[in-house]
C-alpha cells in the first residue's frame, strides 16, 4: 500500500514537473507579441475590420493559465466614422490548471478597465456590429457553463468603462458612463457581494445608478439571481437635481422576472411609493405594480417644469392633488387601474389605459363627484361687456379647432360625473361617451338640469379641409326661467321647456361657424311667461293711441311679461340667420302669432307679432281692453340683440278697423238696397 501511495505521488510530481517545465520553456521561447501581425491579419479576413493591439500581450501557464491585453482598439464598421468600434486599456483572464482536468473552472478576478464601447444604428436600421454576428448558429445551444461541475470566479473587476449608442434614424442619443462592475467570489450555489455604478447622458439629462446586493449562481439549473438588491438612481440637469429614485431590487433567469419592492421618488415637488414586477423580461415584457403620490401642488409642480399656470377664476385651484393606482404595463400597452385622483374637492374613480405607443389610442372609464367648471376656467376680461369687433371676434377663435392635433386624436371613454357646473350651468348624473379617430370625434351625452333632462350628440368632422361641427340635443321637461338665469342673468322666458335642434357648423373659428350656422329646430313651452314685454300693456298703448291719446305709463304692480298657457314653434336656420314663420302662444286673454328673422351674426332681429285679444278678464292684464276685443294688433320687435325695442304697428290697426268700417258701410248699403229692390216688385 505504501509503495502505491509513493508510486502515484512520483508520478504526480512527474507530471507536475513536466507542466511546469513546458510552461517555462513555453514563456521562454514563446513570445505572443511577436504573433500581433498574423492576429491582426485574422481579424482583418474574418471581419473586414482593423485591429490595432499597441499594448502588450503577456501569458502565464502555471498554476494560473492566463491572459493579460493591454491597449487595444478595433476600428468601426464602414459608414459610422473613424472613432473605433471597441477600445480598452487592459483586460486580464486567469483560469487555475489543474482543476480544469476535473471539469472544475477556478478564475481569478477578472479585470476589465477603459472600455469604451461605441454602438449605433444608421438611418437605414443597419447596426455596426452586424457584421460580427454570427449567422446560422442555433440560439437553443446549451450554455458551456452547463457542462461543468464545478465554477468559481475570484471577482469581477470592472472600471471606467463608457458605452455610448445613437440611433441616427430616430435621433436617440445616449451615453453610459464611468461604468463600474464589482464582485466578490463567485462559487456554485454560493451567495456573493455585487456592486455596480454607472452614468447615464441624453441631452441636457443626467443621471447616476447605484447598485448594491448579493447574486447567486445555480450552474445546474442555468440560474442566475438578484437577491435584495439596494437601488438608487438620481436625475439631473446638468448640475441641478431634478429627482431621486430608491428601491429593493430582485431579479432571476431563466425565470425572466424583476421586482421593485419599497420604492420611493422624490422630485420635483412630489413624493411617490410603490412596487413593480417584471415578468418574461426578455420574451414578452410584462410588468405590474402600484403607484401612490402624495399630496402635492399642481401649480408649483408646473412652475417647477417651466409650464406657466393658467389664471383661473378661483385663485385656490390646483394647489392640492394626490393620486393612487395599480399599473399594468406591456410594451404594447400601459394600464392605471383602480385610479384614485384628488384634485381640490374633486374626486375621480377609475381606469385609463393607452395602447399603441406608435399611434396612442386611450381608453378610460372614470367617475367624479362634483365639479364646478368655472373655478377652473380664465377670469372674465376688463372688457367682455364691451362689443367685440370683427378683428378681435376672429382673433379670440382662430384655434378653436386644431385640426392636426384632432386628427390625431384616438380615444374612446366613458366619465360620469355627479354634479357639474359650467358657465354657471348646473347640471347633475351627467354621462358622457367619447368617442376619436381617424378625425371623426363624437361625443355622446346625456344629463339631468332644472327638472329636466338633456340629451345630445356632438360630432366633431375634421378629416377634410374644414372642420364640420354637427349638433343633434334635446331638452326634455326643463324649467326654462332657472335655466336662462343662471345661463344669461336674465329670465328672458319661463315654463316648462320641450326642445329639440339638429345644426351644422363649418369652419375653424367662432366667426366662421357663425357664418355657417344651419339646421331646424323646434320649441315647446307651457304654463310660463315672456320676461320683458307685457302685451296686454303695448295693446292698452295702441287703444289710447287710436282714441287721440298718448301710451300709457307702466302700472307700477303690473309685471313686465307677457302670460302663456302654451307657446310652440320651429326655426330654419341658414348661414347664421334663424327664421321662424309658425309662432303659437295662448293664454286666456290672448292669442299670438309670429314671424320673422333672427341674425346670430350680426346680433339683430326682425320679428312681428300679431296678438289678439280674446278675453277682457280682470287680473289677467285684460282690463281696459273691450274695445279691442277680436282685434289683431301687430308688435314690431326689432333691433341688436342687447337693446330690442318692443312696437306695436298702430298705423296697421287704423287701416284694419276702417277696412272694416267699409266693410260695414258696404254690407248696410246693401240691405238698404235689397229692402228697396223688394218694395218695388211688391
Amino acid at each position: 500500500m505504501r509503495t502505491a501511495t509513493k508510486l502515484i505521488a512520483w508520478i504526480t510530481g512527474a507530471v507536475l514537473l513536466v507542466i511546469v517545465g513546458a510552461g517555462g520553456a513555453l514563456l521562454l521561447f514563446f513570445d505572443p507579441n511577436d504573433y500581433k501581425p498574423e492576429i491582426i491579419a485574422l481579424v482583418q479576413e474574418r471581419t473586414g475590420r482593423e485591429l490595432s493591439i499597441p499594448g502588450r500581450i503577456s501569458l502565464s501557464v502555471f498554476p494560473w493559465l492566463g491572459i493579460k491585453l493591454g491597449e487595444a482598439r478595433l476600428s468601426n464598421a464602414p459608414g459610422f466614422g473613424d472613432q473605433p468600434f471597441a477600445a480598452l486599456q487592459s483586460a486580464q483572464l486567469r483560469v487555475k490548471l489543474l482543476p480544469l482536468l476535473r471539469k472544475q473552472v477556478e478564475v481569478d478576478t477578472v479585470s476589465l478597465h477603459g472600455l469604451v464601447l461605441r454602438l449605433g444604428k444608421d438611418k437605414s436600421g443597419k447596426a455596426n456590429w452586424d457584421d460580427l454576428t454570427a449567422k446560422g448558429q442555433d440560439k437553443k445551444r446549451e450554455s458551456p457553463l452547463a457542462q461543468l461541475s464545478a465554477l468559481a470566479v475570484g471577482g469581477v473587476d470592472v472600471r471606467d468603462t463608457s458605452i455610448i449608442w445613437e440611433d441616427k434614424a430616430s435621433g436617440a442619443s445616449y451615453t453610459v458612463n464611468r461604468l463600474t462592475l464589482r464582485t466578490g467570489a463567485l462559487a456554485d450555489k454560493k451567495p456573493f457581494d455585487i456592486t455596480l455604478e454607472f452614468g447615464l447622458e441624453s441631452g441636457p439629462l443626467r443621471s447616476r445608478v447605484a447598485l448594491d446586493g448579493e447574486g447567486r449562481i445555480d450552474l445546474a439549473a442555468a440560474r442566475y439571481q438578484l437577491m435584495g438588491a439596494l437601488l438608487n438612481i438620481e436625475l439631473a440637469r446638468e448640475k441641478e437635481r431634478l429627482a431621486g429614485l430608491s428601491a429593493k431590487l430582485d431579479a432571476a433567469l431563466p425565470e425572466q422576472t424583476l421586482t421593485l419592492s419599497d420604492i420611493k421618488l422624490a422630485g420635483y415637488g412630489l413624493t411617490a411609493s410603490g412596487s413593480l414586477k417584471g415578468e418574461k423580461l426578455l420574451d414578452t415584457p410584462s410588468f405590474t405594480g402600484a403607484l401612490k403620490v402624495a399630496e402635492f401642488s399642481p401649480r408649483e409642480l408646473m412652475n417647477t417644469l417651466g409650464i406657466k399656470p393658467p389664471r383661473t377664476a378661483n385663485g385656490s385651484t390646483l394647489n392640492r392633488a394626490a393620486l393612487e393606482t395599480h399599473i399594468a404595463a406591456t410594451a404594447q400597452r400601459v394600464s392605471l387601474n383602480k385610479l384614485a385622483l384628488r384634485m381640490d374637492d374633486v374626486s375621480a374613480n377609475g381606469n385609463i389605459t393607452i395602447s399603441n405607443f406608435g399611434n396612442p389610442k386611450t381608453s378610460f372609464k372614470l367617475a367624479l363627484n362634483e365639479i364646478d367648471l368655472d373655478r377652473y376656467l380664465p377670469p372674465p376680461a376688463k372688457d367682455d361687456d364691451k362689443p367685440a369687433t370683427p378683428a378681435s371676434a376672429a382673433a379670440a377663435g382662430a384655434a378653436l379647432f386644431p385640426a392636426e392635433t384632432l386628427r390625431k386624436l384616438n380615444l374612446n371613454g366613458e366619465l360620469r360625473l355627479a354634479g357639474l357646473k359650467a358657465k354657471n350651468l348646473r347640471l347633475s348624473d351627467v354621462v358622457v361617451t367619447p368617442s376619436a379617430g381617424d378625425g371623426d370625434i363624437r361625443i355622446p351625452m346625456s344629463a339631468k338640469l332644472y327638472e329636466g333632462s338633456y340629451s345630445g350628440a356632438t360630432r366633431l368632422d375634421v378629416r377634410g379641409k374644414t372642420p364640420l361641427l354637427t349638433l343633434d340635443e334635446s331638452l326634455q321637461g326643463v324649467q326654462a326661467g332657472p335655466l336662462l338665469k343662471d345661463l344669461f342673468g336674465k329670465e328672458r322666458i319661463t315654463g316648462k321647456a320641450m326642445m329639440n335642434a339638429k345644426l351644422t357648423l363649418r369652419g375653424a373659428t367662432t366667426a366662421e361657424m357663425k357664418q355657417t350656422l344651419s339646421g331646424s329646430a323646434a320649441f315647446s313651452f307651457t304654463d310660463g311667461a315672456v320676461k320683458g314685454v307685457n302685451i296686454a300693456r303695448l295693446l292698452r298703448d295702441a287703444q289710447a293711441i287710436l282714441k287721440g291719446g298718448a301710451a300709457t305709463a307702466a302700472a307700477g304692480d303690473e309685471p313686465n311679461q307677457t302670460d302663456f298657457s302654451e307657446l310652440n314653434g320651429t326655426l330654419t336656420l341658414v348661414n347664421g340667420v334663424a327664421r321662424n314663420e309658425d309662432l303659437s302662444a295662448k293664454s286666456p286673454l290672448l292669442r299670438v302669432t309670429g314671424r320673422g328673422s333672427a341674425d346670430l351674426v350680426n346680433e339683430r332681429m326682425d320679428y312681428l307679432v300679431n296678438a289678439t285679444v280674446v278675453a277682457t278678464l280682470e287680473g289677467l292684464g285684460g282690463r281696459g281692453l273691450e274695445q279691442l276685443k277680436g282685434l289683431t294688433v301687430p308688435i314690431r320687435i326689432s333691433g341688436p340683440f342687447a337693446s330690442l325695442s318692443y312696437r306695436p304697428d298702430v298705423e296697421a290697426v287704423v287701416k284694419g278697423r276702417a277696412q272694416e268700417k267699409l266693410d260695414e258701410k258696404k254690407q248696410e248699403l246693401k240691405q238698404k238696397l235689397q229692402e228697396k229692390l223688394r218694395d218695388l216688385f211688391q
